[in-house]
């Protein structure tokens, strides 16, 4: 079983240099850019089947200025994905061409790739970009996520946000 976790241990870690290497190859528009506010996305149980999986996230972006949005949506993993995850926590730099960020801006797809390991307390890493070249507002390519459970994973990853009225708690 050690050798297990060991190895998958330094192929996420390796997965995840990779992503943080590839960052800066997918930061959106090439446009005077500031650091508008930061995007929380919590989601609660997960099952990894050996090729993928789905979950709900619940989010809340706190700009910078104004007041706060939140969203909803899902995080989808094609790929190598196994064990249990019992929540997660993924935190994005949010990354505009104002400091002032509509409500319902963040709506959209961000497609990339996504890494993992827990056992009890784990991290993963998702390096997501959106899939409309025109947005005025983007995540910031790399995320770094806490989780708990006992779970592995790299894979493909697609986050959908869709604007909510609703706080996430």
């Amino acid at each position: 079983m050690s050798r297990f976790v060991s190895r998958s241990v330094a192929v996420a870690l390796g997965a995840t240099g990779l992503a943080a290497m590839l960052a800066p190859a997918l930061g959106g528009p090439a446009m005077p850019q500031v650091a508008a506010g930061l995007l929380e996305c919590r989601s609660a149980f997960a099952t990894g089947y050996g090729f993928g999986s789905s979950r709900s996230v619940k989010c809340e972006y706190r700009p910078s200025m104004g007041v706060n949005h939140y969203y909803s949506g899902t995080m989808e993993r094609i790929g190598l994905d196994f064990g249990v995850s019992d929540q997660a926590s993924m935190l994005w730099a949010v990354i505009a061409t104002s400091p002032a960020v509509a409500p319902g801006a963040l709506a959209g797809k961000y497609v990339g790739i996504s890494t993992g390991f827990s056992l009890g307390p784990g991290f993963s890493a998702n390096m997501l970009a959106s899939d409309d070249a025109t947005k005025q507002v983007t995540l910031q390519p790399l995320s770094v996520s806490s989780d708990s459970g006992l779970s592995v994973s790299i894979a493909g990853a697609t986050l959908t946000l869709e604007q909510s009225g609703a706080s996430p708690q």
